[in-house]
């Protein structure tokens, strides 16, 4: 009795995940809207005369821009990295500690690096 293979194939070929799949057009568009706002709203407060903006708008933008594009990737059936999700919620412990706590308290630096956190972070891996 001939003995059958089973046909599974290599691991590597089959089994890759996130890693195997292409993104879309349309996706990987988004996360490059999302990391221009990031850029465009650390840009305007450079840009505009010191005070021009309360403490709390870098942080609060940060988390709405993340977390609105976290969202609104989910819900079309992509997938959303980790990095994006946790950056959200970090910039919006940021305003809330800015809004709440210590309302002198300046976040732009801290803002500044969750913004480059993620977006290097989407370059390196492909994924945010």
């Amino acid at each position: 009795m001939a003995r059958r293979r089973s046909s599974n194939r290599s691991s590597s070929s089959t089994n890759r995940g996130y890693q195997g799949r292409r993104k879309s057009d349309n996706e990987a568009r988004v996360e490059r809207f999302t990391w221009a706002l990031l850029v465009l709203a650390f840009a305007v407060t450079q840009l505009l005369p010191e005070g021009s903006f309360p403490n709390w708008f870098i942080p609060l933008s940060g988390a709405v821009i993340l977390l609105g594009s976290a969202f609104y990737q989910y819900t079309r059936g992509w997938r959303v990295g980790p990095i994006t999700w946790i950056g959200g919620a970090v910039e919006g412990l940021l305003a809330y500690y800015v809004m709440r706590v210590n309302p002198a308290a300046d976040m732009l630096g801290e803002s500044l690096l969750v913004f480059v956190a993620v977006i290097l972070f989407g370059l390196i891996t492909g994924e945010t």
